[in-house]
């Protein structure tokens, strides 16, 4: 047979292959009847598992492993029996980097209109709002600021970040790539699953106090500790979620607190805010947060961390460093004791806005009180995005 015959051959071959991808389509309403089927029972081993969730991988989005991932063989049986392309998406917890990454900058400041102020503390006030950090008598009322620090803005725009507000559909998808169940939908949570070792349980946006969408894994009692000599409890936490595919891919800081027979691992978020740089993500009391792994010895206790969403971004102009500092000082009294502020640094609070919400800066101010000897923490936030871009 010459090598042209062997060219035709191959061509001819190559033509029936198509043919059979074309003609071996999955029916109509296939993917959602998969889906409903995944969530209906408990999974298999986690093994298929993650292979389920790579075939779902092209239809909706499952979070990626991160590093480290394994790679998965997709399988489609046709009539002479044909390999698909291998998929390396996995099961993991994590989002994808994309799920994280903001979009590219918008140049056009206020791409998102106007958005809605930020409402700080317990009272729900959109201007300066004193915080404190004490449970002791002595509050932020009836104070007079003074700022000795310095606060240097520019005058360059700071993005603004907003998300849809996560669905029920996206919860079960989260809990069902850590290989967890759905046993019920209790009101006011997108989901409470099951595992073989510890319960998951997610809730979206929170409107007051303002509180992200969120996941909480509480262990079982047989949940085992983590095996790793040597290993200090920021490595523990890092090595549990690892194993969970959680490692957040946003930036972060880590903090070690110990609390009781508890220590707390903290992985603090932040946003990369342009020419500012990084900066945290705090809630209405000024705290930052983002991811927390709370360890008796060397066995998790509680995980609580953001749920993953995608986010979008668009440039806003913030005020100036001037009406900053005059917003900081209007919060309090004039002739009430001196809280002395010295320090200032640009933040990203979450604002609630039903179907979607915004993630934006304002400035925290920092500084002291001093009662009964002792110095005490006080802390006042600002919004950031200049008044004109936002609704009162």
């Amino acid at each position: 047979m010459s090598e042209t015959d062997d060219d035709l051959e191959l061509a001819a071959l190559q033509r029936q292959l198509d043919d059979a991808f074309q003609t071996t389509r999955p029916r109509a309403g296939f993917d959602d009847e998969l889906w409903l089927r995944m969530q209906s029972r408990r999974p298999a081993p986690r093994r298929l598992g993650d292979a389920l969730a790579g075939l779902m991988a092209g239809i909706r989005a499952v979070p990626i492993v991160p590093a480290g991932a394994i790679a998965l063989i997709l399988v489609l049986a046709f009539g002479v029996g044909l390999l698909a392309r291998f998929s390396p998406r996995g099961g993991g917890g994590a989002s994808t980097a994309s799920q994280y990454a903001p979009a590219p900058n918008d140049q056009n400041a206020g791409a998102f209109g106007k958005v809605p102020t930020p409402a700080f503390g317990t009272g729900g006030k959109s201007a300066a709002t004193p915080l404190t950090q004490q449970s002791a008598a002595g509050g932020s009322a009836g104070v007079q600021y003074v700022w000795t620090g310095k606060l240097n803005l520019g005058g360059t725009p700071a993005p603004v970040f907003r998300y849809n507000e996560p669905t029920s559909n996206a919860a079960d998808q989260f809990a069902t790539a850590l290989g967890a169940v759905l046993s019920e939908r209790p009101p006011g949570l997108l989901g409470k699953y099951s595992a073989s070792d510890y319960t998951l349980t997610v809730q979206g946006t929170v409107q007051s106090p303002a509180s992200s969408p969120a996941y909480f894994i509480l262990s079982a009692a047989d949940m085992p500790a983590i095996e790793a000599a040597g290993a200090g409890p920021a490595d523990v936490a890092t090595i549990f979620l690892a194993q969970h595919s959680l490692v957040p891919q946003w930036p972060y800081t880590t903090e070690v607190e110990t609390s009781g027979d508890l220590v707390k691992v903290r992985y603090e978020r932040q946003f990369t805010a342009g020419a500012y740089g990084p900066a945290y993500l705090v809630d209405v009391n000024g705290q930052r947060y983002g991811l927390e792994v709370d360890l008796s010895g060397n066995r998790p206790v509680l995980v609580s961390g953001l749920l993953p969403v995608n986010v979008d971004q668009a440039n806003y102009t913030i005020i100036s460093a001037d009406d900053a500092v005059r917003a900081a000082l209007a919060a309090g009294s004039p002739g009430g004791p001196k809280v002395t502020l010295d320090h200032a640094e640009l933040v990203y609070v979450l604002v609630p806005a039903g179907d979607h919400s915004f993630y934006e800066p304002a400035i925290l101010f920092t500084g002291s009180q001093t009662l009964n000897g002792q110095a005490v923490p006080r802390r006042v936030l600002v919004p950031a995005v200049d008044p004109s871009q936002r609704n009162p």
